[in-house]
């Protein structure tokens, strides 16, 4: 993923209905800034207003961010320039738009997107006695050789 360097103002489409799509655009807004942002839930009269044909791109599916260049960015790309709008994450999102990381970046957000509304009923709508039970009632994953979940396989704990 090519960064442009002249990027001052980002526009983030994003599912003002999904539990973890709001907690996102809100730790972003808390962050010190480095690009100006403005968050625009997909289902807002003025998502179409500000940028005319953004549903026929399918918000829905996957968070859109638009530059102030006229760039688009889509799910992980997307998730990088809204952390390089944060003053103290830009190293991170240079790290995570390099050739290398971008991929595991993407199978992260793909995994995300694809279990956000059911994560946001989990972690987002309910208390943690709730959160607690709702995971426990769920199946474990069971670690084969290569497994990478910290206190199995191969991986000590702490490193993950």
């Amino acid at each position: 993923m090519n960064i442009p360097n002249n990027i001052q103002h980002i526009e983030v489409y994003y599912d003002g209905r999904c539990g973890m799509c709001c907690t996102f655009h809100e730790w972003v807004n808390k962050q010190p800034r480095a690009l100006t942002v403005r968050f625009v839930p997909y289902q807002s009269p003025l998502a179409e207003e500000w940028f005319p044909g953004v549903n026929a791109l399918e918000p829905e599916r996957e968070m859109i961010v638009r530059t102030d260049t006229g760039e688009l960015y889509r799910a992980a790309e997307g998730w990088v320039l809204c952390l390089l709008s944060c003053a103290n994450y830009q190293r991170m999102a240079r790290r995570l738009a390099s050739p290398i990381l971008l991929p595991f970046a993407e199978k992260a957000c793909h995994a995300l997107a694809a279990r956000r509304h059911k994560l946001s009923k989990i972690f987002f709508r309910q208390k943690d006695r709730e959160v607690a039970e709702t995971l426990h009632r769920m199946p474990g994953q069971e670690c084969d050789e290569n497994c990478h979940v910290a206190g199995h396989g191969n991986v000590p704990d702490g490193l993950i």
